[in-house]
């Protein structure tokens, strides 16, 4: 009997390895239950077993989505699994019986009925052999079992695993642990001894190197490969310490293969312990080229160059490339016929977008743990008829901590730069309004912050988790206190969390929630007169936030209509704005012109996710659909704007995930009810050859008049745009669906 329960354990209980899809004249499982598993939830019991009920859109819907059929053979296998499973958990008395009940043609529904008794208890639990051992709290502490709890064999052998490899971090390479156990099966209890066999406690000896060559003679000099490592001969002998400089070694990309071990073949005294360590390099440059069309930067191309061993020092080099706009930017202007209309008339494609980058990354010992970097950077880029920002140059200082999927950063960045851009959304978008605010914007500015952010991961897969959860959260800083310009101080936090968790084999529930802040100079809620750079604002909408709205038009906007109606000063149509007695206004008409909208951000956001994501009814290896609800806000405290439960925005939808070479290309459409938010308009008179914009917003009371007497151009009164146009609500409801295309999980 002994022999087949443990055969039973054996045999594979994957779904993917049991004949469960149904063939003809199968009976369908359609439900799987259990009963009296106080002590074990279903989601742990079931991934244990061979019998699977049909998929759920099968059992929801009725008439598409996998069956499942029950498998004779496995069936009566999966009472002894359960069995097992419970009695390794200390449940000795446990006892499984199967009901069976039949639900339609061909279609049952299974119940396990489980009792599980009273568990085996531990009486007493004792360590032995570490009278002489100076850490020995440290080892014995939290230890997954303890005296009165359940005689768990699996939490036992995790126990045992936990003292050996503590052991052998404090300095006991040698360390080992012999487990003993008795049990009294009439009163239910165990006594449980762990004798530990530390050793001799050692520190590291001798370190001794060998570099296997890439091609001819080694690149890598073996002090610099026994600095990384950053094992110090004399220091107690720690296991964690040989595998952090593993890692450390394969981190820098400079070898292809890395051992570090006990040398065996080294002379050991009592004391000491030698170790080896054993490198193959691998290939230390590596470049790449390439190029494209796009439908706004025209022809585009690139090129990366990395040296991984400069001056053989295990210094690292990383050089790259872009340029866009290659067809109508200037040098390179002389194939605009093969570019786009809208990259033809892009005012801000006049001139080739660029960007060049310098980062060297010096070697760091595995003691250190800090990865220092240094960046110098050139480019020019520009957004659609927005901006162009130029900055000649930059440098950006970065300290990196990393230990697995938690990770800890501080930079430090520094640009001279200046931003060009129409007169509107200078004032709409960088605050600067009046006439000498946007001269000094234009003019190159000093912009310097200081950042830090951390990453702790905590999840089974990193692109498509199914549980743990995930937290993110950065703070910048820019002041004269860290060499910014006086009209450049901001402070703007993030934060950043998400969840996962698995309902069964077929669904899993994801929520994210997202905060974020931008204060002022001395951290009032309200920047006053601050300029807050576009990039260092706060934006939502879009694939990755809240999918109902396009891209980054989640709060306040600016409107650039294509036509504007002139309103004279008593309210009547017409009027002629070249004629010095009338009064004239110019104002659009939302309900007659389309407009583009042009999002400026705000200082608070607020985004929160549900997401429900299944297993498809059809190829559920390639395909996963999903249901969402995404919500958000995005606005500037001390206005007019504020947060409650009706300003918050949300919108639904339904998603589907593919499996590609290139990764899950995902596909989602949500729903926005909402008509789009109130903002300033303005009209572009002939940007192509530089005139300027009118605040065309409906209630304004800007005058026109010529610029000069007897003048054919046109000037506005100064003063603000209000914030009054709106474009009309969109009625059908295919216009109200918002597709969105991209690569990964929202998140």
């Amino acid at each position: 009997m002994h022999r087949r329960l443990i055969l039973a354990l054996l045999l594979p209980a994957a779904v993917g390895a049991q004949d469960i899809v149904c063939d003809k004249g199968d009976t369908e499982v359609l439900r799987l239950e259990f009963t009296g598993n106080a002590s074990f939830a279903p989601a742990v019991l079931a991934p244990g077993i061979a019998t699977t009920p049909s998929h759920w859109a099968r059992r929801s819907l009725r008439f598409f989505g996998t069956r499942y059929c029950l498998d004779k053979a496995e069936f009566p296998r999966d009472v002894i699994r359960l069995i097992l499973f419970y009695r390794n958990h200390g449940y000795l008395d446990v006892t499984v019986d199967t009901v069976v009940t039949h639900v339609g043609a061909s279609q049952i529904a299974v119940r396990f009925a489980i009792n599980e008794g009273q568990p085996t208890r531990i009486s007493s639990l004792a360590i032995t052999g570490l009278d002489a051992v100076p850490v020995r709290n440290a080892v014995e502490r939290a230890l997954p079992l303890s005296a009165g709890g359940p005689f768990d064999r699996v939490a036992l052998a995790s126990a045992r695993d936990s003292l050996v490899m503590r052991l052998r971090n404090a300095g006991y390479p040698d360390a080992d642990v012999l487990v003993n156990y008795d049990t009294d099966l009439p009163t239910r209890l165990a006594a449980v001894t762990f004798a530990v066999v530390p050793g001799p406690r050692a520190r590291i000896g001798a370190v001794r190197v060998a570099v296997q060559p890439f091609r001819r003679g080694a690149q890598v000099d073996t002090t610099v490969v026994r600095r990384l490592a950053g094992l110090s001969t004399g220091a107690w002998y720690r296991q964690r310490d040989l595998e952090r400089a593993k890692r450390t070694l394969y981190g820098g990309q400079l070898f292809a293969r890395v051992s570090v071990e006990p040398d065996t073949l080294g002379v050991r005294a009592d004391s000491t312990l030698p170790v080896m360590i054993d490198v193959t390099e691998a290939s230390p440059q590596s470049a790449r080229v390439g190029g494209g069309w796009g439908s706004l930067d025209c022809f585009r191309a690139y090129a990366d160059y990395s040296h991984l061993n400069v001056a053989r020092s295990a210094t690292r080099v990383d050089v790259r490339a872009r340029v866009s706009k290659i067809g109508v930017g200037r040098p390179l202007d002389g194939f605009s016929s093969l570019c786009t209309q809208d990259a033809r008339n892009d005012f801000f494609s006049q001139d080739l977008n660029y960007s060049t980058g310098l980062t060297i990354t010096p070697p760091v010992s595995a003691r250190v743990g800090v990865q220092p970097s240094l960046t110098l950077y050139s480019e020019r880029r520009s957004e659609y008829n927005a901006f162009m920002r130029s900055t000649p140059i930059g440098g950006a200082l970065a300290l990196a901590r990393s230990a697995g999927r938690r990770t800890q950063n501080a930079s430090y960045t520094v640009e001279f730069g200046s931003t060009k851009s129409f007169p509107a959304l200078l004032c709409a978008v960088f605050n600067a309004c009046d006439a000498a605010d946007q001269s000094s914007l234009l003019r190159q500015q000093r912009l310097a912050v200081l950042g830090i952010s951390f990453s702790d991961e905590k999840t089974d897969n990193p692109s498509d988790p199914t549980r743990g959860t995930v937290l993110r959260g950065d703070a910048r800083h820019a002041s004269k206190a860290v060499g910014s310009d006086a009209r450049l101080q901001f402070t703007r936090f993030t934060l950043d969390g998400a969840a996962y968790y698995p309902l069964g084999r077929e669904v899993v529930i994801a929520a994210r929630l997202r905060l974020g802040v931008v204060l002022g100079p001395t951290f009032q809620s309200s920047v006053g007169d601050a300029y807050i750079p576009a990039q260092e604002r706060l934006y939502a909408g879009g694939a990755t936030t809240v999918r109902g709205f396009r891209q980054n038009e989640l709060g306040p906007v600016v409107y650039i209509p294509t036509a504007y109606d002139t309103v004279q000063a008593d309210g009547t149509p017409g009027g002629d704005p070249l004629n010095p007695a009338q009064t004239v206004y110019f104002r659009a008409n939302a309900a007659k012109v389309g407009q583009r909208a042009i999002p400026v951000g705000g200082n608070a956001l607020l985004v929160a996710n549900f997401e429900a994501r299944f297993r498809s009814p059809v190829l559920s290896n390639l395909l996963q659909v999903a249901v969402f609800a995404d919500a958000g806000r995005v606005w500037n405290p001390g206005t007019a704007a504020s947060l409650n439960l009706r300003t918050v925005q949300w919108t639904p939808g339904l998603g589907i995930r593919v499996r590609t070479l290139v990764g899950l290309v995902r596909v989602d459409i949500g729903y926005n009810q909402y008509q789009r938010s109130d903002g300033a308009a303005y009209f572009d008179t002939a940007i192509s050859e530089g005139g300027q914009l009118f605040c065309v917003s409906p209630g304004n009371t800007l005058r026109v008049s010529p610029a000069s007497v007897g003048s054919t151009q046109l000037r506005q009164a100064s003063g603000s745009c209000p914030a009054g146009f709106r474009p009309p609500r969109e009625n059908s409801f295919l216009r109200r669906l918002t597709p969105q295309i991209s690569i990964g999980q929202a998140f």
